[in-house]
Protein backbone atom coordinates (compact mmCIF):
# COMPACT_ATOMS: atom_id res chain seq x y z
CA UNK A 1 0.00 0.00 0.00
CA UNK A 2 1.77 3.69 -0.93
CA UNK A 3 1.83 6.04 1.91
CA UNK A 4 -1.17 8.12 2.28
CA UNK A 5 -0.58 12.03 1.36
CA UNK A 6 -0.50 14.19 4.47
CA UNK A 7 -2.02 17.63 4.15
CA UNK A 8 -0.88 19.48 7.56
CA UNK A 9 -2.53 22.66 8.80
CA UNK A 10 0.04 23.59 11.61
CA UNK A 11 -0.99 21.55 14.36
CA UNK A 12 -3.25 19.17 12.89
CA UNK A 13 -2.13 16.43 10.40
CA UNK A 14 -5.37 15.24 8.13
CA UNK A 15 -4.43 11.50 6.33
CA UNK A 16 -6.54 10.27 3.80
CA UNK A 17 -7.30 6.19 3.17
CA UNK A 18 -8.95 4.63 0.71
CA UNK A 19 -10.76 0.92 0.92
CA UNK A 20 -11.66 -0.29 -2.42
CA UNK A 21 -14.69 -3.41 -1.95
CA UNK A 22 -14.12 -4.96 -5.51
CA UNK A 23 -16.38 -8.13 -4.24
CA UNK A 24 -19.80 -7.89 -2.78
CA UNK A 25 -20.25 -8.89 0.75
CA UNK A 26 -17.03 -9.42 1.07
CA UNK A 27 -14.96 -8.49 4.06
CA UNK A 28 -11.97 -5.57 3.58
CA UNK A 29 -9.79 -4.11 6.45
CA UNK A 30 -7.91 -1.16 7.48
CA UNK A 31 -6.04 -1.52 10.17
CA UNK A 32 -4.72 2.27 11.45
CA UNK A 33 -2.51 3.47 14.84
CA UNK A 34 -2.77 6.49 16.43
CA UNK A 35 -5.83 7.76 15.66
CA UNK A 36 -7.73 10.94 17.19
CA UNK A 37 -10.67 11.45 15.01
CA UNK A 38 -11.78 9.70 12.23
CA UNK A 39 -14.67 10.41 8.99
CA UNK A 40 -15.91 7.58 7.24
CA UNK A 41 -18.08 7.49 4.15
CA UNK A 42 -18.98 5.65 0.98
CA UNK A 43 -17.63 7.32 -2.56
CA UNK A 44 -21.20 6.74 -4.01
CA UNK A 45 -24.11 6.64 -2.61
CA UNK A 46 -24.60 2.80 -1.13
CA UNK A 47 -25.04 1.77 2.02
CA UNK A 48 -21.51 0.34 3.90
CA UNK A 49 -21.37 -2.28 6.54
CA UNK A 50 -18.71 -1.60 9.01
CA UNK A 51 -17.65 -2.86 12.14
CA UNK A 52 -14.90 -3.56 14.75
CA UNK A 53 -14.62 -7.08 15.31
CA UNK A 54 -14.24 -9.65 11.94
CA UNK A 55 -16.96 -11.92 10.77
CA UNK A 56 -19.85 -9.44 11.13
CA UNK A 57 -20.19 -7.16 8.03
CA UNK A 58 -19.86 -9.60 4.84
CA UNK A 59 -22.74 -11.61 6.47
CA UNK A 60 -24.12 -9.37 7.66
CA UNK A 61 -24.29 -10.61 11.76
CA UNK A 62 -24.79 -8.45 14.40
CA UNK A 63 -23.01 -6.08 15.61
CA UNK A 64 -22.52 -4.19 12.75
CA UNK A 65 -23.04 -0.47 11.92
CA UNK A 66 -24.57 0.82 8.66
CA UNK A 67 -23.41 4.02 6.87
CA UNK A 68 -25.90 5.15 4.99
CA UNK A 69 -26.19 5.86 1.29
CA UNK A 70 -24.97 9.68 1.17
CA UNK A 71 -24.08 9.70 4.51
CA UNK A 72 -21.12 9.50 6.74
CA UNK A 73 -19.88 8.66 10.36
CA UNK A 74 -17.11 10.37 12.59
CA UNK A 75 -15.38 9.69 15.68
CA UNK A 76 -14.18 12.91 17.38
CA UNK A 77 -11.58 13.32 20.56
CA UNK A 78 -10.50 9.51 20.57
CA UNK A 79 -7.16 8.22 21.48
CA UNK A 80 -7.01 5.17 19.57
CA UNK A 81 -3.91 3.00 20.19
CA UNK A 82 -4.98 0.76 17.04
CA UNK A 83 -7.73 -0.03 15.80
CA UNK A 84 -9.11 -2.47 12.58
CA UNK A 85 -11.85 -1.29 10.75
CA UNK A 86 -14.21 -3.89 8.53
CA UNK A 87 -16.33 -2.93 5.84
CA UNK A 88 -18.52 -4.60 3.28
CA UNK A 89 -21.26 -3.29 0.87
CA UNK A 90 -23.40 -5.36 -1.54
CA UNK A 91 -22.87 -3.78 -4.31
CA UNK A 92 -19.38 -4.44 -5.98
CA UNK A 93 -16.79 -1.43 -6.64
CA UNK A 94 -17.28 0.73 -4.20
CA UNK A 95 -14.61 2.41 -2.05
CA UNK A 96 -15.04 3.71 1.22
CA UNK A 97 -13.38 7.05 2.03
CA UNK A 98 -11.75 7.41 5.40
CA UNK A 99 -10.38 10.92 6.70
CA UNK A 100 -7.91 9.58 10.19
CA UNK A 101 -6.29 13.37 11.99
Amino acid sequence: MKEPIKLTNKKITFIPFNVTMTSADTEYTLTLSHVNELMIQCRTANDVRMAFVTGKVATPTEPYFTIKAGGGISFENINWVSVTLYFACSSAGKTVEILKI
